[in-house]
């Protein structure tokens, strides 16, 4: 099977530089005619693209790294802090060494590291595996997340964690379209099936929630006042 595609294709993921219209345009060739629901889906993509980098990246890390729509670490969309997550790094990495793929800064569930990945394992049933059981689940985690209730229920969370909400000048719903076309490719090469629901219905939003949760409880563990130090005054 011939998968040189997800090396475009990863690159979409990755920060925004100034080549970055080159990137989505080349990614949009490499796939050509064999996935046309996947080119329409970047072709529209790139076509509501901010022009200016600045704004571009501002909106790609408002999607995906600071007060995030969702993340690209695809071990955290699953399973967020748990232990189990941990296993599937160490498993991930002894890939990418194999494979002799550089993750860069990134870690080994990262979706840009994994998508290059997948051209480099020689092991179908290895890299099946982690298609459906990692890549293509959490990527239909990820989509779930720019709901218009998954969105506003994170910016209620972020209202109580920060000052101030970052809102990009354009839709952090722009990056719904690579998401959807990625999962179609996915769906062409490997197959997937639908009702594969390994992970159950645990989502992002779930696994913020969780975070902010402890983190206010750090806070007020840390505060003057009854129940902070147990004296009224510190």
């Amino acid at each position: 099977m011939d998968l040189k595609h997800y090396e475009s294709i990863s690159k979409i993921f990755d920060y925004p530089e100034e080549n970055y219209y080159e990137v989505v345009s080349k990614a949009i060739a490499d796939i050509g005619m064999r996935y046309p629901e996947a080119s329409l889906a970047l072709e529209n993509f790139l076509e509501i693209l901010p022009m200016n980098i600045s704004d571009l990246q501002e909106l790609y890390s408002k999607s995906f790294e600071v007060q995030a729509v969702t993340s690209l670490d695809v071990g955290y969309v699953l399973y967020g802090d748990d232990y189990q997550r941990g296993v599937v790094l160490v498993n991930l990495s002894k890939e990418h060494i194999k494979a002799e793929n550089d993750c860069g800064k990134e870690l080994a569930d990262h979706l840009p590291n994994l998508l290059r990945l997948l051209p480099k394992i020689d092991n179908a049933e290895v890299r099946d595996e982690m298609v459906t059981m990692l890549i293509a689940t959490a990527v239909e985690k990820m989509m779930d997340e720019f709901s218009s209730s998954a969105l506003k229920a994170k910016d209620k969370l972020y209202q109580k964690q920060y000052k101030t909400l970052i809102v990009p000048k354009f839709p952090v719903t722009i990056f719904l379209h690579p998401l959807a076309a990625l999962y179609k490719i996915l769906d062409s090469d490997f197959d997937l099936i639908k009702d594969n629901k390994p992970f159950g219905d645990e989502s992002f939003i779930g696994h913020l929630k969780g975070e902010l949760e402890i983190q206010e409880g750090k806070q007020s563990s840390n505060s003057c006042g009854v129940g902070g130090c147990g004296t009224g005054s510190c």
